[in-house]
Parts: structure tokens; C-alpha cells; sequence
């Protein structure tokens, strides 16, 4: 899945114009089958495999424990303001009774089960990442309780717009991209909009956390309705109850080793355009630049754990192709009766190629915690703020000088000489 996703820099959002929030922490789920414990510790790795340079702050695990009947989730959605999504804590998922597409297409099956197949009814737009105008109608079912906290889990993953795309759409007489929004019958036939501007799922397969709690009126029946104009492709809708009063118990575990390394670029998996490109880690496709990569210094290779051990901005500065690999000490298991599962937490930014994100083609002006946006010119690496606080950085970590020229004479004929 996407990492770091949330916190892009410089990118044009929404088609108008640049995000003017910087954040700068990420958190995913990862399932409790999904990370197995080897030699007493948990080994997760982090590759770059798009046309984007990262900066990692700091990487931390946290195992989550808690009772067999109960699941944990992260909020994996994409907004404005961001926020940082508390773990949350439900009862065991509940299937939803059915579902319906815009055009009142049976799509039960389609969304039951996270399986990887993913409800895709809806026409395309003009642009990628934009759709026609489509909603998930979505039947709770009678056994929903009528008080205390309810969660729609929609997990799902968005083919998003990009900064040219978005600029593109702002210059000519185009639909913007619009966030989900969520409709409840009104009691008179129609429908009405109760939560708007949800965002969107932050990436290839997330799960978002969306809040019945307060929506429904005494009597009303359980339904909903997700609506938007974006690519947005579903998987599996579910609900379930909050259990805020049930016991877990949370290890925040920092890494033992850090290392960068060059790795190269993963084969892709996609099974048709409207399904996720998933990189296939066990298949190298190449190995050498295959992006017109962001001109600037990097990470020199090797043991990187004090760059990310705590958000400082002293930060790893990744490049496409690079892996990041830890290892996490695994904590003792979980009690009897309990499961484990974890939230990876990530604190940084990242910044794509696009040609229309902000100051694209080159490393800088480097990020730093506090800053309000990214709208400050690159200049010289000596006069940014980031390179003044942490000199020696340079000298002992960010010592890889990397431009895009193997990609830009990749088919320059060769110079013999006679």
C-alpha cells in the first residue's frame, strides 16, 4: 500500500491551485496475518518505486493487542485540514444487507468481502481520476444498533488526479474533482447531504472510517449513500460498533537497524485499468533510473537509524529505486483470547516529478516541521533553513549527488571514437 501519501508537497489539489497545508505524519494498518515475527523481531521495508523523492523523519511500529472479537482500525483517508487518525477500536465487522450502484445495480456481492474485486459501474470522465457523478447506495440492515457509536468501513482505493491533470481541469470547462459525501433518506423520498467534503481513500487500499453516529433520526432506515465524481473503487463495505471502553494495550516500538539501500524497481500486477497497480516485491522489473529523478543530494547507503529515530528534521532523503529496511524487537505475545495486529507510523513528506507540483525537479527547498507552506523558491543549499540547523548532515549522510541524466540520454546514440 501507499506510504507517506498524505503529505505531499507543492502538489495542485482539487484544481485550485497548491495544498497550503503541510503535514507530515502517516499511519497505516497492517494486519495482524499480514507480519510475522522472524528471529524475535519484525522486518518491514519501505521501497520507492514511483517518480517521487521522500524525506523519512521517523519510522516507528506500533503492535496493537486486543481482544479476539474486537478490531482495530486507522482513519487511511486523504482530507483537508488533515489531521493525524486516532486507533480506533469496534466490534467484530458486520455485513452490510445490500447495495446498489446510481443506476440501482445490485453490487451486494461486489463490496461484501475484501477479495480484490473492486465496484467499478460507473462511466469515466474525461480526465483521469475523474468519473461521472456516481453514488453507493448501502443498506445497513435491521440489526444495527440504535445508540451509541456506528462506523461505515469502506475500504477501497482512489486512481487519483495529479498535478497537471488538476491544472488542466482548472483551464478549461471541466467538473472539479469532488470529495465523498454522505446522504441519508430525508423522510420524503429524496435524499439529503448530512456529511460533506469526506475526502477520499489516501491511496491503493485503505480503509476509511466514516461516522454514522449522529445521522440517522429516530425511525429512519439504515441507509446511506457514498457519492462523488472522483475514481473512487470500493472493495468492501462494512459496519460496526465503536468499543472505546475496550481494553488494548499498544507497543510503540522503535527500529533496532535502519539501512538505505539501492534496490531497483518492482515488477507491477494489474489485473485491468480500473484495479490498483501492486508492486510484486519478489520480481525486480529494473534496476537502473527509469524516472527523470529530482536533482539534489540524498542519502548515502547504508545505517540510517539516527535520522529516523525521532522527528527532529533530520530526515532520510530517499530516492525512487531506494529500499528502506528495519527491524522492530517484537514485544512478548499477546494474552490468551487476544490477537495482534499493527499500525506502521510514518513521519515525513514526499514530493513527486510532476512538472506542475512545486519546484519538481530538484530536492529542495527541504521540508522542516512548522513550515505553513511550500512556496519558498529553492536558492542555494547553503541558504536553506533545513541545511543551516543540521550542517554536518551533509557531510556525514546526504553525500549522494543523483541527477536525472542516465534517463534523460537513455537513447542519446553513443560517441565512438576511431
Amino acid at each position: 500500500t501507499d506510504f507517506l501519501w498524505r503529505t505531499a508537497l507543492g502538489l495542485r489539489i482539487n484544481a485550485q491551485g497548491a495544498a497550503k497545508v503541510i503535514h507530515s505524519e502517516d499511519r497505516i494498518k497492517i494486519d495482524g496475518d499480514a507480519l510475522a515475527e522472524r528471529d524475535g523481531y519484525y522486518d518491514v521495508r519501505i521501497t520507492g518505486e514511483l517518480w517521487e523523492t521522500h524525506f523519512f523523519d521517523h519510522v516507528s511500529l506500533m503492535a496493537v493487542d486486543h481482544p479476539a472479537d474486537t478490531e482495530i482500525f486507522v482513519d487511511e483517508r486523504f482530507v483537508v485540514p488533515p489531521s493525524v487518525p486516532p486507533i480506533r477500536t469496534t466490534s467484530a465487522l458486520q455485513p452490510i444487507a445490500s447495495a446498489h450502484d446510481h443506476e440501482g445495480r445490485d453490487v451486494t456481492e461486489q463490496v461484501r468481502a475484501r477479495d480484490g474485486k473492486h465496484l467499478d459501474t460507473f462511466a469515466l470522465g474525461t480526465h483521469q481520476g475523474l468519473a461521472e457523478e456516481h453514488f453507493v447506495e448501502v443498506d445497513l440492515g435491521a440489526s444495527v444498533p440504535t445508540d451509541g457509536p456506528l462506523w461505515l468501513v469502506a475500504s477501497g482505493w482512489v486512481y487519483p488526479t495529479d498535478s497537471s491533470i488538476n491544472l488542466a481541469i482548472a483551464q478549461g470547462n471541466h467538473p472539479r474533482p469532488q470529495s465523498l459525501q454522505l446522504e441519508v433518506p430525508d423522510g420524503q423520498g429524496g435524499w439529503t447531504v448530512v456529511k460533506d467534503d469526506l475526502g477520499f481513500p489516501a491511496g491503493k487500499t485503505k480503509t476509511m472510517l466514516i461516522d454514522l453516529s449522529d445521522v440517522f433520526e429516530p425511525g429512519m432506515p439504515h441507509r446511506v449513500r457514498l457519492r462523488t465524481n472522483m475514481e473512487i473503487y470500493w472493495d468492501r463495505l462494512a459496519w460496526a460498533t465503536g468499543r472505546s471502553d475496550t481494553e488494548t494495550q499498544t507497543h510503540r516500538i522503535d527500529a533496532e537497524t535502519a539501512d538505505l539501500r539501492y534496490r531497483g524497481f518492482s515488477a507491477v500486477r494489474q489485473d485491468s485499468r480500473r484495479d490498483p497497480e501492486i508492486p510484486v516485491y519478489d520480481s525486480l522489473a529494473a534496476t537502473t533510473q527509469i524516472w527523470r529523478d529530482l536533482v539534489g543530494y540524498y542519502t548515502r547507503f547504508g545505517d540510517v537509524r539516527e535520522l529516523t529515530q525521532q522527528t527532529d528534521d533530520r530526515y532520510v532523503i530517499m530516492n525512487a529505486g531506494d529500499e528502506l529496511r528495519f527491524r522492530f524487537p517484537a514485544p512478548p505475545p499477546p494474552p490468551d483470547g487476544w490477537t495482534r495486529d499493527f499500525v506502521l507510523v510514518g513521519d515525513g513528506w514526499v514530493k513527486d516529478g510532476d512538472y506542475n507540483t512545486g519546484y519538481s525537479t530538484t530536492v529542495r527547498p527541504l521540508p522542516y516541521h512548522g513550515q505553513t507552506d511550500y512556496d519558498q523558491p529553492p536558492g542555494r543549499l547553503e541558504d536553506d533553513p533545513v541545511y543551516q540547523r543540521h550542517k554536518e548532515d551533509w557531510k556525514t549522510y546526504h553525500t549522494r549527488y543523483v541527477t536525472p541524466r542516465d534517463f534523460q540520454h537513455a537513447l542519446a546514440p553513443i560517441n565512438r571514437q576511431q
